[in-house]
């Protein structure tokens, strides 16, 4: 009788020790799943099919032209996740370029060359993400104070103009080249607060952001999409005196240019 109750005795406390261990585990397992997570936002430039390089010829509006310069602001970044929940990244300003050297302020300050093509997102609530949101340029409350910091948002990158509307503002999307026919120069730029608008882009499936999960999203950038509809013969420069080509580039980039290309979780 002795040995049974011992037996007994034995069997409960294992019983208990397995049951503690599990919710050990799967307390661990929570709580990293409650972690924030880390995100990528790859965005891969392009002219339709081909990669997009400085310097390079390319067939756009039936114009032989190449670039020297190709830079555009993402902002006010938000995560909607499979709940419907919204995340607004803070600070979320993001300068994207391919870019030969710049010279700023009268040539007293020179802009390096420069590639930048991906967005770390740090600290990200866990969850599963459906969609994102993005805005091309800058929002009229920093685009109209330029004082205002935030981001990446400085006046040392070469993409500010004091001709946009009789006052400094900043220029959303800058693309610099020339017609290689004749080697006329081209400056097609973007800006003004009407011209700001937000991209809306669904993932297939959802992106997983946890402690555990390595995430990424890629996306193409098609410059050609970008330029669809000018006549660079025409209108070689396109600013604050052209609102019309302006607005057109505008909706092109925000309606057109921007596709997730694929997700990956590792």
């Amino acid at each position: 009788m002795k040995t049974y109750i011992r037996l007994s005795i034995l069997t409960l406390l294992s019983i208990l020790f397995v049951a503690c261990s599990n919710d050990d585990d799967n307390s661990t397992n929570n709580s990293n799943l409650q972690q924030p997570g880390v995100l990528s936002l790859n965005f891969d430039a392009v002219v339709e099919n081909e990669n997009f390089e400085l310097n390079k010829t390319y067939t756009i509006n039936n114009e032989q032209v190449s670039f020297s310069q190709f830079r555009y602001w993402i902002s006010n970044v938000v995560l909607i996740d499979n709940k419907g929940n919204r995340f607004d990244v803070p600070n979320s300003y993001y300068l994207m370029e391919e870019t030969e050297a710049i010279s700023i302020q009268d040539d007293n300050y020179q802009y390096p060359p420069s590639k930048r093509e991906t967005i770390t997102l740090i600290d990200l609530p866990s969850g599963d993400y459906t969609n994102i949101e993005f805005g091309i340029g800058v929002d009229a409350d920093y685009n109209d104070n330029l004082s205002l910091q935030a981001g990446e948002l400085s006046q040392l990158n070469g993409m500010t103009n004091i001709s946009w509307m009789w006052h400094t503002s900043y220029i959303f999307t800058s693309i610099k080249g020339k017609i290689e026919s004749d080697d006329t120069t081209l400056v097609l730029e973007t800006g003004l607060n009407e011209n700001f608008s937000t991209v809306n882009l669904h993932f297939n499936e959802p992106i997983i952001v946890s402690a555990q999960e390595n995430a990424s999203v890629n996306f193409s950038t098609n410059i050609a999409a970008i330029l669809s509809g000018l006549n660079f013969n025409e209108t070689p420069e396109i600013g604050a005196a052209t609102p019309e080509e302006m607005s057109i580039m505008a909706n092109n980039f925000n309606q057109y240019a921007i596709k997730v290309v694929a997700k990956v979780n590792e």
